[in-house]
């Protein structure tokens, strides 16, 4: 499945960023769009959400090191070690399921952001 096929997006016949074109990225669709999905998208969507989500249980459902059990928990190490262990959990999977990861530590960060009051 390719990151068009994942978008929801037939991109074949969208020449430009015109109202009526087709957009290239859901950054795109937010910026140029009228705020609704085509059905297509909705679905694509749903499917990225779910991807995320999966990435999540997979590296957040794992057991500590036992490395990690004798250290003293550190919140924002904790925090600044997510990439990675999200990129390593996904590596050698399709460039789907990579973004995905990634996608998953950013969720993670803002998290944090918000728990230790950066962010609102």
């Amino acid at each position: 499945m390719s990151n068009t096929d994942l978008l929801g997006f037939d991109n074949s016949t969208a020449a430009s960023s015109t109202p009526t074109s087709t957009p290239d990225s859901w950054q795109e669709l937010l910026d140029k769009g009228d705020g609704y999905l085509t059905p297509a998208q909705r679905a694509a969507f749903e499917t990225a959400i779910a991807m995320v989500i999966e990435r999540l249980q997979i590296t957040l459902g794992k057991a500590p090191t036992a490395a990690e059990q004798a250290d003293r928990f550190d919140f924002s190490r904790y925090i600044g070690e997510m990439e990675e262990r999200f990129v390593n959990d996904a590596k050698g999977l399709d460039e789907l399921q990579q973004d995905a990861a990634l996608t998953a530590a950013r969720v993670i960060e803002h998290i944090a952001d918000i728990i230790s009051g950066r962010k609102n």
